[in-house]
């Protein structure tokens, strides 16, 4: 789900970026309309993803400080299991994941890389094609986009760096979405569902209802599709080999909606929130809100 959480300044242990930067919040626009933003911000993410220093501030959402380079990445590399949720129209975002994945990489070897814009049952060919990079076979950007049949909904221009950034490096990629025949079904499906988060229902309703015209008599069948990929991500993320990192949009990673409810009690993970200036996250929800964008 692409559209951002929404402020939670009333909760006594939130963190407003405002305290970061003063300009006005950039809400994301529904994932139909978000695809036009693609011609305007690749001039930006190329720029970004060549900068070295950390991009942004992230804040410590417990305690409300700010950690630097050296302490976020630290703490990154320690989590055996981490949620990076981004807003998919967001190039800053792009940038900062690929910051994010080689700055890991330089500090120990990283067991895996989920991906929401991979479908599971698209593993046999992620895994014949890793097999074959690793066998000393080169492609470009061009020929690893057509060997891996890269999903269009899902701009190659967007995410292809980090899959080459990955797929460089050796990191093992996995596929932790649902496939188009499995959505359809449970669009159809009218069974009530349940959420292990007692606020998740709630939330996500107000989420889907606003992102979708006359979504109301599709609610339940929208909801079903929401929990079953964050459910599948969550047992994708926790059978792959640890250090693992897992790239979804951000209602997903966060803990009162998405895939921390579905992971197995003895699989900690560290979940990081990708934001605007201006925004808010609750700390019950992530334990860093990394601030990007302009002041």
């Amino acid at each position: 789900m692409t559209t951002m959480p929404r402020s939670t300044a009333s909760s006594a242990r939130s963190w407003t970026a405002a305290t970061v930067a003063a300009a006005p919040s950039r809400w994301a626009s529904t994932w139909r309309s978000s695809r036009r933003w693609l011609p305007l911000c690749l001039l930006a993410l190329a720029a970004l993803v060549r900068a070295q220093p950390l991009p942004g501030t992230v804040i410590d959402l417990a305690s409300g400080q700010r950690l630097d380079e050296a302490a976020f990445v630290k703490r990154a590399a320690n989590a055996p299991r981490l949620l990076l949720g981004e807003r998919h129209d967001q190039a800053t975002d792009h940038a900062a994941q690929r910051w994010l994945l080689q700055a890991l990489q330089q500090q120990r070897p990283h067991g895996a890389l989920v991906l929401e814009m991979i479908a599971s049952e698209r593993q046999p060919r992620l895994d014949r094609v890793q097999r074959w990079l690793a066998k000393g076979n080169r492609a470009d950007g061009t020929r690893l986009q057509e060997l891996l049949d890269w999903d269009a909904r899902w701009p190659w221009a967007a995410y292809g760096g980090l899959v080459q950034d990955a797929t460089a490096a050796g990191i093992p990629l996995f596929g932790g979405n649902l496939s188009r025949a499995e959505v359809n079904a449970w669009l159809a499906s009218n069974a009530s569902v349940r959420f292990p988060m007692p606020t998740a229902r709630q939330r996500l309703s107000v989420v889907v209802l606003a992102q979708h015209a006359g979504a109301a008599p599709m609610l339940e069948g929208m909801l079903a599709v929401q929990q079953a990929r964050d459910i599948r991500m969550a047992q994708v993320l926790a059978a792959a080999p640890a250090p693992a990192l897992l790239v979804a949009g951000r209602w997903h990673v966060l803990r009162g909606t998405g895939v921390p409810g579905y992971l197995p009690p003895d699989a900690p993970a560290l979940v990081i929130a990708l934001a605007s200036p201006g925004e808010t996250v609750d700390a019950a929800d992530a334990d860093l809100l990394w601030v990007l964008g302009d002041e």
